[in-house]
């Protein structure tokens, strides 16, 4: 009976890892700016579940002053062991990043700007590369750039936008490949001993 049941928590418990690596996270995030105020969200689902929210800029939270007067230090000494054991293990590291980038699908990415420049010629000098680049790039279904030049005023004003997936197997899977060589090790070890 109590072989029974442990083994239906394993399954269980496996079973919630396998949803968890193989349904993807729905990462979104909304900026807007508007002279000097910014103001966004930033957001993860997962099963149509909020997991995190964000609004830009965050609310300021009181800080205990002893987390404010408490800084950490750096040794030269640990930023080299960092360095040098960041050199040994980078090959390691490469399938990470490839599997990262094979795990995002890119959902929507929307991008407006109202730019303007102290010159009229550059504001049409930066326009026209913008719009050479953004006409390629918008032959992409989920990608749409846009610019409106503004020749009266220097500005910056703006939207971005932007929606993915990101499924977790195979990043999982090429960390734990990676982190069975020693030079990858010695890394975390040597970036844990850092933020200590």
């Amino acid at each position: 009976m109590i072989f029974t049941i442990i083994g239906v928590i394993i399954l269980i418990l496996a079973l919630i890892l396998l949803l968890i690596l193989f349904i993807p996270f729905h990462i979104s995030l909304k900026l807007n700016k508007r002279d000097k105020d910014v103001r966004g969200d930033f957001q993860v689902k997962w099963l149509k579940i909020r997991l995190i929210k964000r609004t830009i800029p965050e609310e300021k939270k009181k800080e205990k002053k002893e987390e404010e007067e408490k800084k950490r230090k750096f040794s030269i000494d640990d930023i080299f062991t960092v360095l040098k054991n960041f050199m040994a293990a980078f090959e390691h590291l490469i399938p990470i990043l490839r599997a990262f980038i094979e795990s995002i699908k890119l959902e929507k990415l929307s991008l407006s700007l109202n730019l303007g420049f102290t010159s009229p010629v550059s504001t049409a000098l930066i326009s026209g590369y913008f719009w050479s680049i953004s006409s390629i790039l918008n032959l992409i279904p989920t990608v749409n750039l846009s610019m409106t030049p503004d020749f009266q005023k220097s500005k910056v004003d703006g939207s971005f936008e932007f929606e993915l997936k990101l499924t977790l197997y195979l990043i999982v899977a090429a960390l734990l490949k990676a982190f069975t060589k020693k030079p990858v090790r010695k890394l975390v070890w040597s970036v844990r001993k850092l933020n200590q």
